[in-house]
């Protein structure tokens, strides 16, 4: 469930869960790999702990991913200013569907410190070598979810449940 990160340090789902509740927020968190469980755990952990029930009225966006679906859009979403609340959360579900990923970088390059970007890119993963990942992991959060082993199955569900 650990992976290493371009930048060679290990980071688990525990980590990115520890870092959120003691309030250190990155700009942008790319989750992807073959295990949807903690994907989607991740995404909705940065929805329901960042925000209030008050404030996920204007500045929680979800959207998801189609071929149809321009990455112009999700940028001029994460773009906007969070409206009565410090941050804004934009879970971007699907990615894997976006035809034009790599255009991501244009928003990497520069992010707004006030918008939390969730990219959920489920049964695959992106190529490490790519700039936009490169970027992403500069600086925000890449996370790679390892499908598990039978094996080790009954040991991740008994933490689960702890």
């Amino acid at each position: 469930m650990a992976k290493q990160t371009s930048a060679g340090t290990a980071i688990s789902h525990r980590d990115i869960i520890t870092a959120i509740r003691e309030g250190k927020y990155a700009p942008i968190y790319l989750l992807m790999g073959e295990e949807s469980y903690y994907i989607d755990r991740l995404a909705e952990y940065i929805a329901d702990n960042i925000l209030t029930e008050d404030e996920k009225g204007f500045n929680l966006m979800t959207i998801y991913c189609t071929r149809e679906t321009n990455v112009g859009d999700i940028i001029n979403s994460a773009k906007r200013y969070p409206m009565m609340s410090k941050y804004q959360i934009l879970i971007v579900k699907e990615c894997q569907n976006l035809l034009k990923f790599d255009d991501l970088q244009f928003y990497a390059q520069k992010p707004l410190e006030t918008t939390i970007l969730v990219l959920c890119y489920k049964n695959g993963t992106v190529d490490r070598r790519k700039k936009t990942v490169a970027l992403i992991d500069k600086v925000g959060v890449v996370y790679e979810s390892k499908k598990l082993k039978e094996a080790k199955i009954g040991r991740a569900v008994q933490q689960e449940c702890r």
